[in-house]
């Protein structure tokens, strides 16, 4: 047991004080259930998963689903760009949560936030290939991770295009940093991974117009989702003034952000806090939100040992830089949106990750 196995341990252990100081426990149940499959998770992949070829060979594993996901969104899309255009509706993008229709019981932005989170995965096993020296492979592994991009810019969201964003520039950022590739590489691969996004863009544009209006000006739609957002946090701040220490309990602060609005209110559907560390703050409190960024910092320390380390292999930092640059771009998405502790996939995915960053090769 590391530092970052026992913050996990305490995560899981806080649900029990958590649920006893809840204000409706039936509504934590399953959240509880999703932290103890994600923490199973967590040590069974941090317990085998600890040499270059498992860390690829889990990478490649997500990966797949990560194209199985993109193909159902780009063929959802297809669908449904059609059948809204030829009702009369050019503009897609204020329709943009019907282009995607996933299964119940998910929403569309939960499923982007699912998407997103394999990306990673696809990119740390380009650069395994790469710097393996196995340029084939390498272009096969690139072939892999477009489709998911694509379906992820189809979310027309700015949360979600940003996140992709951040994820390929910190990749490349901390692979130079950690010396996993040489300075001017970096720049070199920055430029051509974000002209790539660009060109992503162009073809989704092409193929369901609308979609780039959604990051090229501010919509109508996206304005009133600003709106209802801010509403929102400024309702959630009334719910944390209310169990400050405990939080309201799991799963509970729908519930009281829709009992804290005024009757004629048209702004702000309070069917979540729609930003994670608001959502950590009124459900578990001041001590389950320590906890919780404890935890992450416990892991960001470890990947940093590891990263450092002249043990870990070229291509296990470059594989590191990647899943350490995905957590970050998960988090950012999670500002403006609350889905990462909402499915058991989600959380595993997350869980995953955090235990690549932790395990270390046998000695």
């Amino acid at each position: 047991m590391r530092l970052p196995d026992w913050g996990v341990a305490l995560a899981l252990a806080y649900e029990i004080p958590s649920l006893a100081n809840s204000q409706y426990a039936a509504n934590g149940l399953p959240y509880a259930k999703v932290l103890c499959g994600a923490a199973i998770c967590y040590f069974l992949v941090r317990l085998t998963a600890r040499t270059v070829w498992r860390v690829a060979a889990v990478s490649a594993l997500v990966a797949a689903g990560g194209v199985a996901l993109a193909w159902f969104a780009l063929a959802q899309a297809g669908e449904h760009t059609t059948e809204v255009q030829t009702i009369g509706f050019p503009d897609v993008v204020a329709l943009r949560w019907r282009l995607v229709a996933p299964p119940a019981p998910w929403v569309a932005g939960e499923w982007f936030t699912l998407v997103l989170m394999t990306l990673p995965f696809a990119l740390a096993l380009i650069v395994f290939c790469w710097l393996r020296g196995w340029r084939g492979l390498s272009a096969v592994a690139a072939v892999v991770a477009i489709p998911i991009i694509a379906a992820l810019l189809l979310s027309c969201s700015r949360a979600v295009f940003w996140a992709v964003v951040v994820l390929l520039v910190t990749a490349v950022g901390l692979a130079a940093l950690y010396k996993a590739i040489a300075a001017k590489a970096a720049l070199a691969t920055a430029a051509a991974a974000l002209c790539l996004l660009g060109v992503i863009l162009f073809v989704d544009n092409a193929m369901y117009p609308g979609i780039a209006g959604a990051y090229t000006g501010s919509q109508t739609s996206q304005v009133r989702s600003t709106q209802g957002r801010l509403e929102i946090w400024k309702r959630s701040a009334e719910v944390f003034r209310l169990a400050p220490v405990w939080g309201v309990g799991s799963g509970n602060a729908p519930l009281f952000l829709e009992s804290s609005a005024d009757a004629e209110e048209t702004t702000g559907f309070a069917s979540r806090t729609f930003s994670l560390p608001i959502q950590l703050l009124t459900e578990k409190g001041v001590i389950g939100t320590g906890i919780y960024l404890a935890l992450l910092v416990l892991a960001g320390r470890a990947a940093h040992r590891r990263l450092r380390s002249a043990k870990t292999p070229r291509e296990g930092k470059g594989m590191l830089c990647c899943i350490a640059a995905g957590v970050i771009a998960v988090l950012f998405r999670e500002l403006t949106y609350s889905s990462l502790l909402e499915h058991a996939a989600t959380a595993m995915l997350f869980a995953i990750g955090l235990a690549l960053l932790v395990s270390e090769e046998p000695a």
